[in-house]
């Protein structure tokens, strides 16, 4: 992944996608809950299009998507 600050705003989740074949990645959105998170990375999540989940600590909670 780029330099993208992976660690959410205190109390939300940061969803973040990465496009494995041009290996671009970008910030979908923060969001207040964890299961709101999870549900957007697996609806943006798709072949060759990994998403990931990150909590206030930079803690990865969770990834959609396959390689």
């Amino acid at each position: 992944m780029s330099s993208l600050e992976l660690k959410a705003p205190k109390g939300k989740f940061r969803v973040i996608g990465v496009d494995t074949f041009s290996s671009e990645d970008w910030i979908y959105d923060d969001l207040d809950t964890l299961n709101g998170a999870i549900e957007l990375a697996n609806q943006k999540g798709a072949e060759m299009l990994k998403t990931h989940v990150y909590d206030e600590n930079g803690k990865h909670m969770h990834s959609g998507g396959n390689f």
